[in-house]
């Protein structure tokens, strides 16, 4: 498998830059990524946005399948997402954790995890990517 880092492979995602996603490990086993909370990514109630968290959640799921179907010529694109809100974050970062659980020819499914500083979960995720042929491919 490629790294997903490869910019001939997979271009950069401009919306993560704009997060301040931290990528970790895009492995499909042990996916991960890390943002640290800022106020501009906060709800207002001082809370990190839910639409953060899920936006974490898709964006490692979709950069490690993209990764591991790049070289028989195929992309990933989210398909459907439900997070569960557990426990909200004020201050500090979180991780998200990620692990696929089905590989199919067109869909994977993927369970992940949002957890902070202190490694308490604050959300529960399941993700489908819908698994294409790459234009150009």
């Amino acid at each position: 498998m490629r790294s997903v880092n490869d910019e001939a492979q997979v271009k950069p995602a401009h919306f993560d830059e704009l997060v301040g996603t931290e990528w970790l490990n895009d492995d499909p086993d042990d996916a991960r990524v890390r943002l640290t909370i800022r106020d501009d990514l906060r709800q207002p109630f001082g809370l990190m946005h839910g639409g953060v968290m899920s936006t974490l959640i898709e964006s490692i799921c979709s950069r490690a399948t993209a990764g591991a179907v790049y070289d028989r010529g195929m992309a990933a694109m989210g398909q459907s997402i439900n997070v569960s809100f557990v426990r909200p974050v004020t201050e500090g970062g979180v991780e998200v954790r990620a692990q696929a659980r089905h590989r199919g020819r067109t869909t994977w499914l993927w369970q992940a995890e949002v957890l902070d500083d202190e490694g308490k979960t604050c959300a529960l995720a399941q993700m489908t990517i819908a698994v294409r042929p790459r234009p150009g491919a």
